[in-house]
């Protein structure tokens, strides 16, 4: 059953916490079920010929009795009044308990699905779709928490409702054994209401999806849009994915509305059933007649909302699912996390070897590399060149790190890298692509990524030897928010403080990734110069596609295909390339 699955997070997020929690739901059923006894004799006060008390409520009044209690009207108001104070108390505490549980293990979920899409391999997370991954963090653990909000609410239920059935028994074991048979049926026949649930819950799960989706991209592509004026468009494809989703949540409203008059019809016809029977047929004593009235009373919604919660959480399954399916398939491909001292950045002295690596892409039929060997030397620049889908970013991606070849070997100084080592690689490792990403955050912190520790002489070193020097005429200097993924910036800025950023690591490769194609001639000049002037400093990769950025590298390799079509100096490439 499903709640099961929700009671076993709770149970592992904590189970101190939900000792606690059950014991303040035990604690209040039972206040409320010793209060409605306690109206027997209260009633039985009010009465001219008052009957001698049997079973529980003989037991209560002994109780009463030991402690001092008269058995007066005044006395048995006294202490309805007591443990009607208590019980408020205990759920007060009850409450407090399970809004700081469901926010822990909510806080749980998320932290473990987003630690486990960090730690997953590059070619997991590269082939996942990035609305799938936002609504798996954002809406389908909301869900879940709402799921859980109904966990523990059909929890008290069920313990409510098992405490009014015991009462009812102590009181009247016929009227109590008609009224469960009676109630078990009417939940049999209305079992099939929580697949018809399960299905429309999958259904809800995906056009979720699909709104997070349409949402990322219309966000990303509104300059597209806004271009092509295509405003109208846009806002009818999130209409009428809105509209889908609404059909959905309708869809799963009318189902509830539906099992809830039928529920209530059924529910009558057990009150009238039962309330005949205490009268003609079994002729119980008025106050006993009035507690199981009010217990029947009380049972009915308690039964309606136990109705409700289990097809709410049949709802939910299929988010659980999506859950555990999308975080266990992330922790399947996860790589060890090195932090501080576990993590020592390899130190390049001689060169960076490709020994016959091959790499291919899942999605893809044609390997991306196929069979590619060549060296980087030490403190030099490399130009990498090629068509797009030459395999370029593949490249670029093994000689960081990321990515594992299939076949052949990574070589640093001699030394392939293997799965730990290849992790301290890329700490050893800076990378600035052609899209620049900045954080919604000042400039300072977005340097600090690089290196937490750094002084204010390192940072200003770094923005010096980018030629970022502009930060410090800027209003708020380094303090200066720049904006969603930069946008406050204009493009060579953003490049300039990458750049920073990047020589702040200290790297012992600096890897360019069409780093200057989306400047101009002029900006683009400018990174190029202060490139050349860390020459005899760094290792540098340079890729791209347009000649005057490469012209000036110690070594040029092209690639066509995922494989090197040549290699050497920029004048013997040149001069060997017609020739094929």
């Amino acid at each position: 059953m499903v709640i099961f699955r929700y009671l076993g997070i709770m149970w592992h997020a904590s189970r101190q916490r939900s000792l606690l929690f059950f014991a303040l739901l035990v604690l209040s059923s039972l206040t409320e079920g010793i209060g409605l006894v306690l109206l027997v004799p209260l009633l039985g006060t009010l009465q001219e010929v008052q009957s001698q008390p049997t079973g529980i409520v003989a037991y209560i009044i002994e109780g009463l009795t030991f402690v001092g209690v008269p058995i007066t009207l005044t006395g048995l108001l006294g202490a309805f009044l007591a443990l009607n104070l208590l019980r408020a108390v205990i759920v007060y505490f009850q409450t407090l308990v399970s809004e700081r549980f469901r926010l822990e293990v909510l806080d749980g979920l998320r932290t473990r699905s987003f630690d486990a899409i960090l730690e997953s391999r590059w070619d997991w997370v590269v082939a996942q779709k990035r609305s799938d991954l936002s609504s798996l963090l954002i809406t389908e653990v909301n869900r879940i928490g709402g799921a859980l909000v109904q966990s523990v609410r059909l929890i008290i239920s069920l313990i409510s409702i098992g405490v009014y059935v015991v009462v009812a028994f102590t009181l009247s074991p016929v009227m109590a054994a008609i009224a469960t048979v009676l109630g078990g049926l009417i939940f049999f026949l209305m079992r099939h209401q929580h697949q018809v649930a399960h299905r429309h819950g999958m259904l809800l799960s995906q056009a979720n999806k699909n709104v997070q989706q349409t949402v990322e991209e219309g966000l990303s592509g509104l300059k597209l849009v806004k271009i092509l004026r295509s405003e109208n468009r846009s806002s009818a494809m999130m209409k009428a994915i809105r509209a889908k989703l609404r059909g959905r949540t309708l869809q799963f409203a009318k189902l509830n509305a539906a099992m809830g008059l039928i529920f209530q019809i059924a529910i009558a016809l057990v009150l009238v059933a039962m309330l005949y029977t205490g009268i003609e047929v079994l002729e119980l004593e008025l106050p006993v007649l009035l507690i199981l009235i009010v217990i029947f009373a009380r049972l009915s919604p308690q039964i309606r909302l136990v109705q409700t919660q289990i097809n709410g959480l049949q709802h939910t399954e299929a988010v659980m699912d999506n859950y555990h399916d999308l975080t266990r398939e992330a922790g399947k491909v996860s790589e060890p996390v090195l932090q501080g001292n576990d993590c020592e950045p390899i130190t390049l002295g001689k060169s960076i070897k490709l020994s016959n690596v091959s790499y291919s892409y899942k999605t893809r039929d044609a390997r991306s590399l196929n069979d590619v060997s060549l060296e980087i030397p030490f403190r030099k620049t490399t130009a990498i060149m090629g068509t797009s889908g030459a395999g370029k970013s593949t490249l670029a991606d093994i000689l960081m790190g990321l990515l594992a070849p299939e076949t052949g070997t990574v070589s640093v100084d001699g030394h392939a890298l293997d799965a730990e080592s290849r992790l301290n690689w890329r700490k050893s490792v800076a990378y600035m692509p052609q899209d620049v990403f900045l954080f919604h955050d000042t400039i300072r912190n977005n340097l600090l990524w690089a290196d937490q520790s750094a002084s204010e002489d390192d940072l200003e070193a770094a923005l010096k030897k980018a030629s970022a020097e502009f930060v410090y005429a800027l209003p708020e200097g380094i303090e200066t928010i720049v904006g969603d993924a930069g946008q406050r910036l204009s493009g060579g800025e953003k490049q300039r403080i990458a750049l920073a950023r990047a020589l702040l690591q200290k790297p012992q490769l600096l890897i360019l990734d069409e780093a200057t194609s989306a400047l101009d001639l002029a900006n683009e000049a400018r990174i190029r110069e202060m490139i050349e002037t860390l020459h005899a400093e760094l290792t540098v990769v340079i890729i791209g596609h347009r000649l005057p950025a490469l012209e000036n590298a110690d070594q040029l390799i092209v690639l066509e295909s995922g494989t090197v079509k040549a290699s050497g100096t920029w004048e013997s490439v040149v001069q060997e390339l017609p020739s094929d």
